[in-house]
């Protein structure tokens, strides 16, 4: 395992979103019992993790990122939904509705690091904001529509899209994920 620090791609979440998002923490913890809580700034939509980047690779990437021309994105959260197992999902997540320009922009993105030799992924993409992840213990009791009906008046909004960050993940902290690089869709 590569002692190099872990970085990913990403789409931030602006600070109103952000307000509803821990809105439907606060509701769903009386419900689901997972271990780790995602932290409120550290909201985003991944685009690419890249795991552990060499720091002289690093700059070739920032070089990379830097030369896309994406345009700004506008994305609808789509209600909740779940990675894993029914009765003891793993990750629980704003599901962000399917929408060919992300995945253009993703695939865009993969091009330009195909060209440093980083290999693409191979698990087809599903855009998401995890909100808690590591189910603690017992069986989940309420389906994923009972749980949705919980958060009922606040599980659809916009997103407007108009920047992607380099983010550094930094596992020992409360607050895990730090942009390093900010790049603007225009």
């Amino acid at each position: 395992m590569s002692d190099d620090a872990h970085y990913f791609i990403g789409i931030p979440i602006q600070e109103e979103y952000r307000e509803w998002l821990v809105k439907w923490q606060e509701t769903l913890k009386s419900f689901v019992d997972y271990r780790k809580w995602v932290h409120q700034n550290d909201f985003h939509i991944t685009l690419r993790f890249l795991g552990g980047v060499p720091p002289e690779k690093l700059d070739r990437i920032k070089e990379e990122l830097d030369s896309i021309k994406g345009t700004p994105l506008h994305l609808k959260v789509n209600g909740l939904n779940f990675f894993g197992k029914e009765d003891q999902p793993r990750v629980m997540y704003a599901e962000i509705e399917r929408d060919e320009k992300i995945l253009e922009f993703k695939t865009e993105i993969d091009e330009h690091l195909s060209a440093l030799d980083i290999e693409r992924e191979k698990r087809p993409y599903r855009p998401h904001i995890t909100l808690a992840k590591k189910w603690a213990k017992g069986k989940l009791h309420l389906s994923k529509e009972a749980l949705e009906h919980k958060i009922e008046g606040q599980k659809i909004f916009n997103l407007d899209v108009h920047q992607f960050n380099l983010y550094r993940v930094h596992p020992d902290r409360e607050q895990k994920y730090h942009i390093i690089e900010s790049y603007d869709l225009k």
